[in-house]
């Protein structure tokens, strides 16, 4: 294992995945800053022959990433997107809330590993949803103030698998490694769609 940064974007490798982690005090949001590292770390895992998978997930255990700082002066948000050209299989792990940005940040990974309390939320109330939910997902998120449980997601087919607090990243790691060494299976997964997700006790 390798680590480095000491930045609002933390980076190390684990066994071929680069593990991205948004640090920034606040709620992990998003501000220019974290922005352009995270597209750095994006561009280093499309680019280094030695990476065969990403993992994206936030510190601590309350936030993934509260979506966009809108703070006057802190920039504005770009790289997201680039994740869809990368061109490995990318997953998400989320330890906690993810609002507005961050959920939209989750929905780019091919698939999503959840701690069994995370949140999926939008702003209240939910006028733009993500494309990437769908017409279905979209009216149900707007009936119900934005927000989605982890199981409500799992059932959705957002998320792939729920796990205990504290499990979520190596089990984020442990399938973007299987999915690295797997290309075939990538390219299914990279797919529009994620499918039916189960909990972890439903997966054993």
């Amino acid at each position: 294992m390798t680590a480095a940064s000491s930045s609002p974007v933390r980076t190390e490798v684990v066994g071929g995945v680069l593990v991205t982690t948004i640090d920034r005090p606040g709620g992990n949001a998003m501000d220019l800053q974290v922005s352009r590292e995270l597209y750095a770390a994006l561009k280093r895992l499309r680019d280094d022959p030695g990476l065969h998978a990403g993992v994206v997930t936030g510190a601590g255990r309350e936030f993934f990433c509260d979506g966009w700082d809108l703070t006057p002066g802190t920039g504005g948000f770009a790289g997201v997107y680039d994740l869809f050209r990368v061109g490995k299989p990318l997953v998400a792990a989320v330890n906690g809330l993810a609002r507005g940005g961050g959920f939209e940040l989750a929905l780019v990974a091919d698939l999503i590993v959840a701690a069994e309390h995370a949140v999926f939320a939008l702003p209240d109330p939910p006028a733009r949803v993500p494309d990437a939910v769908g017409e279905e997902l979209a009216d149900a998120l707007r009936r119900g103030a934005g927000r989605l449980s982890a199981a409500d997601a799992t059932r959705w087919g957002l998320v792939h698998r729920v796990v205990p607090a504290g499990r979520e990243l190596p089990a984020a790691i442990e399938l973007a490694r299987e999915l690295g060494a797997a290309p075939a299976v990538a390219a299914v997964v990279k797919k529009p769609g994620r499918g039916v997700g189960v909990t972890e006790d439903a997966a054993q």
